[in-house]
């Protein structure tokens, strides 16, 4: 179901240049609202439910001082972009920021410098006195269709991704970027997935409820949720290397070709983690949204090169994803000055901003991290599991590692259930009410859905409970 408004056409005067008048547009808001009241779309949309499911998403980021932030920081990004034109043809510049897997060493360079800034920005109350920047920048993101289902996803979540970094240099310093997130180290794992380290004290805390430890604990904002282990999945080695082995972005974007559909497995990972990741609106406040977007946004890197023209090969036959169209970004109505187009993502001006350090590998001693080991019968790396954190946790300037040694830890695994079905509902139920209370009323959650799901996991999930 498509939805279209035009209101009315307005300039704003923002950092000495005029930007054009533009109109608000909304398209294909789903019908799994935060609002109880559905039979407004049963009688049909009139303005009073315009305003009552749809507006309260658009009126977030109308302010001239997130207008100003947001602007300056497409400035950065585009004043890094012809920097990089402009040595195009000399030897590859030093400098360029790096994007490492989470657990790669060093870690107080890497993941621990990455949480430190989060903490920072979510601190960071200089842009609006209501909001902390962070979530600022989270709220941009609503899983909407001109971000999702088609080719533009790719492109779009490069500059979002480029967007989010620059804020979190703005306020810690340069150079610091979000790690990747290489699920296939922790879908190794098999069964024992939900136990991965990454769901400690040492990386990113509470792996279900609201995050009350770690170092993304009891922040200014949004809170955040989780239900780890929950019914999507993680990606595996032989589905990058599915992808990877095709020759077009046509093939990799489609649905009806699952097997090699990049976007539908990232969406089986948000639906994994659970709770805020697994609705649109809500996923990009928790700060392991950036990693697993990283890593998405690397496996296309490695898919790209192999184009000699990328911009070429933009896969055409997606409505709301037309090449030449510029970006949207939702809330935030001031949009990027200077325009940047869907297609214009996929060119080597946004690619060359950033490096990818190589996955971990054994070749690579797993990239030297504490928190991976090499099978060698298999010949690839695998997370540790996580351990039970004594006293203490961490504190900026901290490790975040407080671990009783050969101690498991049991996250609730959502897949399998627990002995008590009931209070496994009665718990994601709550997570799910706790995250509607966040979420404006007649916000669209725009859900993230599995294809591929294993038909013995029980179809339970936050808002499916």
């Amino acid at each position: 179901m498509f939805f279209s408004l035009k209101g009315q056409s307005f300039i704003v005067y923002v950092i000495g240049d005029y930007l054009p008048s533009i109109e608000a547009e909304f398209l294909q808001y789903e019908i799994n609202s935060t609002d109880h009241k559905t039979d407004c779309f049963e009688r049909g949309i009139n303005i009073i439910c315009f305003n009552k499911f749809l507006q309260p998403a658009a009126d977030t980021l109308n302010d001239t001082s997130s207008s100003n932030f947001l602007t300056a920081l497409w400035r950065k990004i585009n004043s890094e972009a012809n920097r990089a034109d402009k040595s195009r043809h000399k030897r590859q510049a030093t400098g360029v920021p790096v994007r490492q897997e989470v657990r790669a060493a060093p870690y107080e360079t890497n993941f621990l410098r990455y949480a430190q800034a989060v903490q920072k920005l979510k601190n960071h109350f200089g842009v609006r006195p209501d909001m902390n920047t962070y979530d600022i920048i989270a709220t941009i993101h609503t899983g909407g269709n001109r971000e999702h289902r088609g080719s533009a996803f790719l492109s779009w979540h490069r500059i979002y991704l480029l967007l989010y970094e620059a804020a979190l240099q703005a306020v810690f310093g340069p150079g610091v970027t979000a790690p990747y997130w290489d699920t296939s180290l922790d879908q190794a794992m098999g069964n024992r997935q939900a136990r991965t380290v990454l769901f400690s004290n040492r990386y990113f805390g509470t792996p279900f409820g609201t995050v009350t430890e770690g170092f993304f604990a009891n922040l200014p904002g949004r809170r955040i949720r989780r239900a780890i282990n929950s019914p999507g999945g993680l990606i595996s080695k032989n589905a990058i290397a599915a992808v990877l082995s095709r020759t077009s972005h046509s093939e990799i974007v489609r649905r009806d070709q699952s097997r090699y559909c990049w976007e539908c497995y990232h969406d089986s990972v948000h639906v994994w983690v659970g709770g805020d990741m697994q609705a649109g609106v809500s996923a990009a406040f928790d700060p392991i949204f950036w990693c697993h977007h990283a890593f998405v946004d690397y496996v296309w890197e490695l898919f790209r090169r192999r184009i000699p023209n990328a911009p070429a090969d933009y896969p055409l036959g997606f409505p709301s994803h037309p090449p030449d169209d510029q970006m949207r970004f939702s809330n935030y109505r001031y949009q990027p000055n200077p325009p940047i187009t869907n297609r214009e993502g996929y060119s080597n001006r946004y690619a060359r901003l950033r490096r990818y350090a190589p996955a971990p590998s054994c070749q690579n001693q797993c990239s030297n991290s504490q928190d991976l080991f090499c099978d060698q019968n298999r010949d690839i790396c695998i997370s540790t599991e996580a351990t039970s954190e004594v006293s203490g946790g961490p504190s900026e300037g901290g490790s975040g590692a407080f671990f009783a040694p050969d101690v498991a830890v049991s996250p609730i695994d959502i897949a399998s259930g627990m002995a008590d079905v009931t209070t496994t509902v009665t718990a994601l139920q709550d997570i799910r009410n706790e995250i509607l209370q966040d979420i404006p009323a007649g916000s669209p959650l725009n859900l993230f859905t599995a294809i591929q799901i294993d038909p013995n996991t029980r179809p339970i999930s936050v808002f499916g409970a």
